[in-house]
């Protein structure tokens, strides 16, 4: 008897508070569905039938990790909302004889029909819409081959027990939140925050100090290298700022308006900077949020859509011959071998060499000090603040760039790998210094990059005795190193072959320590991890949006709750619906445009340090990555207005009932 008494007040509850939990409800069921669509495709047999299979399950075992947390933070942070929605009904219950064990059990029941809905709802569509987001990523990774689906039993397991645990810690921290509270404090409980909050002086400047920091070292940073730890350190300080100037500065703020006479007593700014002062710290919290997630979009989409649409010069850079032969035995008599080996496989599958170079030289890595490089070890070592010098006789420099460059005892032709040229007269290498002769601004085996990875020099000196004794210095045991790279005239499949017999011959035949690279053999690699990360990119970014969305939806509904009878009393002393409307227009552009705002700011000053972790994967086009994040914040911000319109008609439904 009394267990239906329970089930029904649970559904009569959840009735009445529908404009609540049905968007909580949906949300839940979408989150549950693309963490199973993401881990069953993580773990499914037919990636392993992809090019690139391991980068494309690491990438979406990466995702499935972010999905996880990302659950856990957003349920939480929406379960807060609704119990504060409800603690005025919860405590009328309490009032009228309900116990708190009572109240507990009804709130059980109410959890397990939210929680259990979601989680078999969710797996459903999950395992519905499971095989179309397959095909997606296969089409993205231009997989054309069949591909084999399942329903994961191991999916749907992890995702009953994450959710599960989800909800029922969610429902232990309510009963914590009743059993810790008493009947006046939850009949109030929706109007916590009425009083009006201190200025907070010293956090507004602190959060300015924050916000400034992380936009100053964004921005600082040269080194693609070091851009990634950057750039944790970066977004850690912005999200900082970005809490503390909506919770204090936004305070600040207003009170600096409330003081303009001019302004605050405008018809359309006195009740909306009133209304805002004294309910915005709960309002600041929730609006830093809007503008967190809404970056982490802009940011996630961007990239992800850059690094797939950016393929031809991601390629490029990385093989900027389509064949690339490297050789750690780099001795006369190695070079030689190589060389005949090419030619003659080249000559027998009917290819044509085009734009070769080839260089015998030795990599040197040097710590830069007081202008002079003093050396450390043999071998290219990337560090961020140390440098390398390759070594390589001017012969080479004369047959790659068609000149007749000759070199005396101590001097040398430099090409420096940044853009900004070395600009010095002598460079000191250890004990020996060299009369630069000449600065070249162009050399075939290496490009001038805006941003290198280190600081990168080629030196060629006059002779190979010169590296031989470098090496005698610095590398006792070891050779020079040789590199091989040419364009090809042929069939995809006779480059292929010849490759293929090219490796053979070195490693078994002369045995030599050499790895070639063929364009054509990564091209599929490469396209398979970058458009999982496009893939990866747009399923986070949905994600996002749609936790954008839910939480602009909830504010929208709770600043309706909080302003009715405010604007009920307006309307009785005398303000005209339209004046209403007017107003309330005012108070919501005036508070959900400033995320957005907020949000573009921090793209624009993160994308110096977002195009530098981009270098590093390959990508240089930063007219492209421009383009890319120009329309995905001009997608955004059209969902972003339309969110806003249809949300704010629910605002002006509820303040004038």
């Amino acid at each position: 008897m009394f267990k239906g008494i329970y089930v029904k007040l649970a559904v009569s509850n959840l009735k009445k508070n529908r404009k609540s939990y049905i968007p909580y409800m949906i949300t839940s069921i979408l989150t549950v569905m693309m963490f199973y669509d993401i881990y069953m495709i993580a773990i499914n047999t037919g990636i392993d039938d992809m090019p690139g299979d391991d980068s494309v399950r690491s990438v979406l075992g990466f995702g499935t990790v972010i999905v996880a947390i990302f659950a856990c933070i957003f349920l939480f942070y929406t379960n807060n909302f609704l119990m504060k929605q409800r603690k005025k009904e919860i405590g009328l219950y309490n009032v009228l004889g309900m116990g708190k064990r009572n109240i507990a059990v009804m709130m059980l029941w109410e959890s397990l029909f939210i929680g259990a809905g979601s989680i078999i709802l969710g797996v459903l569509f999950g395992i519905l819409m499971g095989k179309l987001i397959f095909l997606i990523l296969y089409r993205i990774l231009g997989y054309g081959t069949s591909f084999q689906y399942e329903v994961s039993i191991q999916g749907i397991t992890v995702t009953v027990l994450l959710f599960g645990t989800i909800f029922f810690v969610t429902l232990l921290f309510n009963l914590l939140q009743i059993r810790h509270t008493n009947p006046i404090e939850l009949l109030h409980g929706g109007n916590v925050g009425e009083r009006e909050p201190k200025t907070k002086v010293f956090m507004t400047i602190l959060g300015l100090i924050m916000l400034v920091a992380g936009y100053v070292i964004a921005n600082k940073v040269e080194n693609p290298v070091t851009a990634i730890t950057i750039f944790f350190i970066a977004v850690l300080l912005v999200v900082l700022g970005t809490y503390a100037l909506f919770v204090a500065g936004s305070i600040f703020v207003l009170k600096l308006l409330r003081k303009n006479k001019k302004f605050y007593y405008h018809q359309r700014h006195f009740h909306s900077v009133s209304g805002m002062i004294y309910r915005m710290k709960q309002n600041a919290v929730g609006l830093a949020n809007i503008c967190i997630l809404s970056t982490m979009v802009l940011v996630t989409v961007s990239t992800t859509v850059s690094l797939n649409m950016g393929m031809e010069n991601i390629m490029g850079n990385r093989f900027p011959k389509e064949y690339m032969l490297t050789s750690y035995d780099g001795t006369d008599d190695a070079i030689r071998k190589i060389d005949n080996i090419v030619t003659e496989e080249i000559n027998r599958y009917g290819l044509t060499r085009e734009n070769a170079f080839r260089c015998q030289y030795v990599d040197v890595t040097a710590q830069k000090k007081d202008g002079k490089f003093i050396p450390e070890s043999l071998g290219a070592s990337f560090y961020p603040d140390k440098a390398i010098v390759e070594v390589a006789p001017v012969s080479y420099y004369n047959e790659m760039n068609g000149e007749n460059v000759k070199l005396e005892d101590g001097e040398a032709v430099l090409f420096t790998v940044s853009e900004e040229n070395y600009g010095k007269e002598e460079l000191t290498l250890g004990d020996q210094t060299y009369r630069i002769k000449k600065e070249t601004d162009t050399l075939a085996m290496a490009e001038k990059e805006a941003f290198p990875y280190m600081d990168q020099y080629y030196l060629f000196v006059k002779d190979e005795s010169i590296l031989n004794e470098l090496i005698k210095k610095y590398g006792k045991g070891s050779t020079p190193s040789y590199v091989y790279g040419f364009d090809l005239e042929g069939s995809k499949g006779n480059k292929t072959a010849a490759a293929n017999a090219i490796q053979t011959r070195l490693t078994n035949e002369s045995k030599i320590s050499a790895a070639g690279e063929l364009r054509d053999d990564f091209e599929k690699d490469f396209h398979s991890l970058y458009g999982s990360f496009l893939f990866l990119g747009l399923f986070l970014g949905s994600l996002f949006l749609m936790a954008t969305v839910l939480i602009i939806y909830y504010k929208q509904i709770s600043e309706g709750y909080e302003d009715q009878r405010r604007y009920q009393i307006m309307a009785k002393v005398g303000m005209s619906k339209k004046e209403i409307k007017k107003s309330i227009n005012g108070q919501v552009r005036l508070v959900f445009f400033i995320p957005l705002c907020f949000a573009v700011i921090h793209v624009i000053a993160a994308f110096r340090l977002m195009d530098k972790i981009l270098i590093l994967m390959n990508l240089t086009n930063t007219n492209l990555f421009i383009a890319c994040t120009a329309g995905t914040v001009l997608a955004f911000a059209v969902i972003y207005i339309v969110v806003f319109k249809i949300t704010a008609r629910e605002y002006y439904k509820i303040v004038t009932k």
